[in-house]
């Protein structure tokens, strides 16, 4: 079975981390700092070692030999990674002989050794004499335990290497400062001293000491410590001990907020996590939903088989020894018991488990999807609820800005920026007549080049993305040739630096007036705040800040002050960019197209709110940029101290334009949506986005197709609170009927944090359409929660953000984009290397397949290679009949035929209904239910068993052996009977046998036949041809036969088994009997598909 690292299984394994490094933080807390490092194996002392983070930051630098803006130089690279190696974390030393056990005693092995013992003690010391049967018998088991133990460990060895490679296309890199620039490097060729980079989002790739920081850094510990907190960076040291300091970044925790610079203390095995990954070499394994049906039923079969098997011999020690002495000796009674163990073990099931998730890996490698655990493949096929993420996800994630405007006048970039162009004055035209009639301008108008240089100054300096070869995104101001050009950062403030870029390019004094300004403090965005801000200095002019006295100032009107400050072109400006609704309320002032400022009143909120939900409703994202002067800010406060004035200061700003910005859809989403709706999965849209605009890219998509869109009011309508009284219908039972019109609705986060548990229930069992806007992550988690806990929902969750890590970890199956953050995809069970959406519904119909097609193995083996010779056994003990098939030939048979031939069931490709299909409810459909059951004991193995019996009772009437001379008969046929001696009686059975052997092989031709579809007939979906084409069908037909062949005329298997060819009239009949099963399936398949609600119907599998 398949033991990859996974997501699920990754998650078990830190908790042995969690729990190593609370008690490693324990042991480290309890002993004093030693003088000098000590070479020790305990990481206790060499974390104890650690004292970086108790030196200044100007210490550090000279420690590592590193400088705070040149970083390392090239020989010192080299020199250094020669001397401590790459900058890789040793896997946990695998325990080869716990796997090797596993291998060797798992699966349904367990039951080969037992019988593999009975049949050895039967041979000695309680065979008299020892019969040869008895030890080949013995050597057969043993070799299917050999077989099966190589086989797991193939296959094993097989689905590592397939995922190794898969990993390997996920670069993982770093940004460091060497010789003087910033640099994208591998990950694995950083070393001490190393100046990195870090920013929202990224894994941090090493052990850093914090040298610089932005207010608001934060980290993600859980993988350490298991604490869902967010833990604050600091420059300081807040403890003594290493492990709880805030002022180191530990490897493989993430920046989920913020940016900061360190400096690398440690790299590789040296690092925390590596000498806890080197401690915590257990791994705890968590069976996934397919792993635990499989355990299942291996633990019903084999607690059927060993019961059966000790009522056997029970029943021949307590009965059938003393009431029919001689029938039979206690070593073929041993023997002749061992088939009840062989009868109900299909050995073929685990083989099959394990191969089909070998083949789906490979199916999955070539879509480059990475799965991190093959098994949670099959979890995809329960998908109920997919909540996908809107920006990068739904969109293509290759923002532009479309529309800018100011509060008089709307225009179009392209000819916002084609006017600078043309204008020797710097001044755009506007967009269109009709664009300017909107907004109350009877024609194209001019804006003043001051309002155009204060909009590009903000757009340029309020933006947290940056060009990958600069070293500082606030001075880089060189026009770029390339518009794709490198960027690193937000695909918003991506989108917007591009485009004050492009006007930088047309425009020489705005590069200038940039260039003018120093970021002297920055709050990045985040999705609780929306918005992010920047205080800058004109660096050209001493301005009376921090010494100024502050009272003659403040008497001074805001708009007095900010007048002066414009006419002087100096001072200290707070620049914000952000989600209109969240700071049209701070704002007191709007700038006008010719650069004059009047107040914002309710006209102007109204005029600029129409325009927002204009644009939002095409589909744009809108942005408001501010600014505000800042004459009394103190730069010398501490960063949490100024962080915090400047939210008080968050008020009175001036509204200077709006930028609207387009995301355009994946090609491939519309179509994908439509595939997977179309299998009863609800796709929920789940966005930090403005109302307006997640609805109308989620009409663009097809996640809306109502022109209604019912509001939180209606789920609280007095109609809908009637109609779902709290508490009378069942959590499980809490979803849409498929009689239920389509209905959609819309929420934000604050309608989301509203919500009580009835609110939840109404929308989750009314609503198919589901928008959720303006959520935050906290709110997300909340969400996906919710679908969790109603309607046995198995909920799926797409992202590519830190903001959507949350949800990714509390959902069945994280789905994140290759282009995401390294926190969405260390959360997320399933990575999309190549950001292809349509790559979803393929991996649903994937873990679909995987479960039915295990479903079709279980079926296939069971009424043959289960029942029938079952049947066979149960005669001998208890209808006193001669055994009509051998446990040499049972064992043979469940070995090797029905493994053969289940393996072309591993390859068959999905149903033309596949997809058609409701989704799997993983607590309530299981593997085997009821009415697998009765296919397999009732229609396929109660047509199989007396077709094979029937052959048997033909043959020996042929021989003149009646059916009452042959049951019934017990210790009789010993000495001879009817005339015949005990050798001829002997060789009677023994090809008795082999024709009850030959028909079970090919009444399978039939039963496999009729399995490979659960509803369409062979007509449209043979093997040979067309869109179901297996041609391992046909093959494996070949190889079992083959086997037969062999087993009949082996010279030496009929010496050591008593196997002997068969006449040439029984090798007929069989492929008879196959074409009525096939022909009794293809008429109930026939009704099932005219009669769709009939009894027989209901009892399909």
């Amino acid at each position: 079975m398949e033991k990859t690292l996974s997501r699920s299984t990754e998650r078990e394994r830190q908790y042995g981390i969690q729990i190593g490094y609370r008690t490693l933080s324990i042991r480290v807390d309890e002993r004093e700092l030693p003088q000098k490092p000590k070479k020790s194996k305990d990481p206790a002392d060499a974390i104890a070692a650690i004292d970086v983070h108790l030196i200044p930051s100007d210490q550090v630098y000279t420690r590592y030999s590193c400088h705070p803006t040149v970083g390392l130089e090239a020989a010192a690279v080299q020199r250094k990674l020669k001397l401590d190696g790459k900058n890789i974390i040793s896997p946990p030393p695998t325990k080869y002989w716990l796997k090797a056990l596993n291998y060797v005693f798992g699966g349904f092995n367990f039951l080969m050794w037992i019988a593999f013992v009975v049949t050895i003690l039967s041979y000695k010391p309680l065979g008299q004499p020892p019969a040869a049967f008895n030890l080949g018998v013995a050597m057969l088991l043993m070799i299917v335990i050999t077989v099966s133990a190589t086989f797991y460990a193939l296959v094993d060895w097989n689905a590592s290497r397939i995922m190794k490679s898969i990993k390997s296309l996920i670069a993982e890199e770093a940004s460091v400062i060497r010789d003087g620039q910033q640099q994208l490097i591998s990950a694995n060729e950083i070393v001490v001293g190393d100046i990195v980079v870090l920013s929202t989002g990224e894994r941090v790739p090493a052990d850093l000491r914090i040298v610089q920081m932005s207010s608001d850094l934060k980290f993600d510990r859980s993988l350490l410590t298991g604490e869902s907190d967010m833990v604050p960076g600091s420059l300081d040291s807040t403890a003594d001990n290493a492990l709880e300091t805030r002022n180191l970044a530990l490897t493989s925790t993430f920046v989920t907020q913020g940016t900061c610079h360190g400096v690398v203390f440690a790299t590789g095995d040296r690092t925390v996590m590596g000498r806890l990954v080197s401690m915590s070499g257990d791994t705890k394994f968590k069976l996934t939903t397919i792993q635990k049906e499989i355990w299942f039923f291996t633990k019903v079969i084999s607690t059927v088989a060993l019961s059966l098997f000790c009522l056997s011999l029970l029943l021949f020690g307590v009965w059938l020894r003393t009431s029919y002495p001689g029938y039979d000796t206690v070593s073929t009674a041993i023997v002749n018991s061992i088939g009840c163990l062989t009868a109900f073990v299909p050995q073929g099931l685990p083989v099959c488990v394990a191969l089909s998730l070998t083949v789906i890996a490979r199916r999955m490698a070539k879509r480059h999807v990475l799965v991190k655990n093959l098994a949670t493949i099959e979890t995809l096929g329960c998908i109920s609820v997919l909540c996908s993420d809107k920006t990068g996800t739904l969109t293509a994630g290759k923002m532009a800005v479309e529309s800018v405007a100011f509060l008089d006048v709307v225009y179009n970039a392209k000819d916002f920026i084609a006017g600078i162009t043309n204008t020797s004055s710097s001044t755009p035209v506007a967009a269109s007549a009709s664009s300017a009639s909107q907004t109350g301008s009877p024609s194209p108008t001019t804006a003043s080049s001051n309002a155009v240089h204060v909009l590009h100054t903000i757009a340029r300096l309020c933006n947290g993305a940056k060009f990958a070869s600069s070293q500082d995104s606030s001075t880089n101001e060189k026009p770029i040739q390339n518009s794709e050009c490198m960027i690193k950062g937000d695909p918003t403030d991506t989108a917007i630096l591009r485009f004050a870029t492009s006007l930088s390019a047309v425009d020489s004094m705005a590069r200038e007036n940039v260039a003018k300004y120093a970021k002297a403090f920055e709050i990045p965005f985040n999705s609780k705040n929306k918005w992010m801000m920047t205080v800058v200095r004109d660096a050209s002019i001493t301005a009376e800040v921090d010494e100024v006295g502050g009272a003659g100032i403040e008497k001074k009107e805001s708009r007095q002050y900010e007048q002066e400050v414009i006419e002087r072109h100096e001072g200290t400006w707070m620049f914000v960019k952000g989600a209109p609704d969240i700071l049209f309320p701070a704002c007191g002032t709007v700038m006008l197209s010719d650069g004059s400022v009047v107040p914002f009143g309710q006209a102007e909120r109204e005029k600029l709110g129409a325009m927002q939900n204009e644009w939002s409703s095409g589909g744009q994202r809108v942005l408001v940029l501010c600014r505000k002067p800042l004459p009394l800010f103190k730069s010398s406060l501490p960063p949490s101290d100024l962080e915090e004035s400047l939210y008080k200061d968050l008020h009175s700003l001036t509204i200077v334009g709006l930028v609207g910005i387009r995301d355009p859809p994946r090609e491939d989403v519309p179509s994908a949506i439509e595939v997977i709706r179309r299998a009863g999965v609800r796709v929920f849209m789940v966005t930090g986005d403005f109302k307006l605009t997640a609805v109308a890219i989620a009409r663009q998509v097809g996640i809306v197709t109502q022109q209604r869109i019912d509001t939180v009011a209606d789920v609280r309508s007095s109609a809908l609170a009637g109609k779902f009284p709290p508490g009378t219908i069942p959590a499980p039972l809490l979803k849409p009927s498929s009689d239920d019109p389509i209905r959609s609705l819309v929420l934000t986060g604050e309608d989301v944090a509203s919500l009580t548990p009835h609110d939840w229930d109404i929308i989750l069992s009314h609503y198919t359409e589901l928008v959720f806007a303006r959520t935050t992550p906290d709110q997300k988690m909340r969400i996906v929660e919710s679908i969790k806990a109603r309607g046995d929902n198995t909920v799926a969750v797409t992202g590519d953000g830190v903001n959507d890590a949350p949800a990714l970890k509390a959902a069945d199956i994280g789905v994140a984009m290759g282009s995401g953050s390294d926190v969405a995809k260390e959360a997320a069970a399933l990575v999309l290397l190549k950001n292809d959406f349509a790559s979803i519904p393929v991996a649903i119909e994937m873990g679909r397949l995987v479960f039915d097609n295990l479903k079709k193995v279980t079926l296939y083996l069971m009424p043959v290679g289960s029942y029938t010779e079952f049947m066979a056994v149960l005669s001998n003990v208890l209808l006193g009949m001669q055994i009509p098939l051998s446990s040499y030939l049972q064992v043979c048979f469940s070995i090797t035929n029905d493994v053969v031939m289940s393996i072309s069931l591993m390859h068959e490709k999905a149903e033309a209904d596949l997809m058609l299909r409701k989704p799997r409810n993983a607590r309530t459909d299981r593997l085997t239910d009821w009415r697998l059951f009765f296919q397999i004991y009732l229609f396929i193995g109660l047509m199989a068993w007396p077709c094979a019996m029937s052959m048997w009772f033909i043959y020996m009437r042929q021989q003149g052996l009646g059916f009452h001379d042959v049951i019934l008969v017990y210790n009789n046929w010993k000495g001879g009977w009817k005339g015949y001696s005990a050798d001829q009686l002997q060789t009677f059975v023994n090809r008795g046998q082999c024709i009850y052997y030959v028909t079970m092989v090919f009444i399978q031709y039939g039963s496999i036949l009729a399995i490979r579809n659960r509803r369409v007939s062979l007509i449209h979906s043979n093997p040979l041809w067309g869109p179901r084409r297996n041609l391992f069908v046909p093959v494996c037909m070949i190889g079992t036969a083959l086997i037969a062949v062999v087993n009949l005329y082996g010279p030496g298997l009929q010496a050591v088994f008593s196997t002997t060819p068969i006449p040439g009239m029984f090798w007929g009949p069989p492929f008879a009997f196959a074409l009525g099963i096939l022909c009794m399936d293809e008429a109930r398949k026939a009704c099932v598909r005219a009669w769709p609600n009939s009894f027989i119907a209901k009892m399909a599998w």
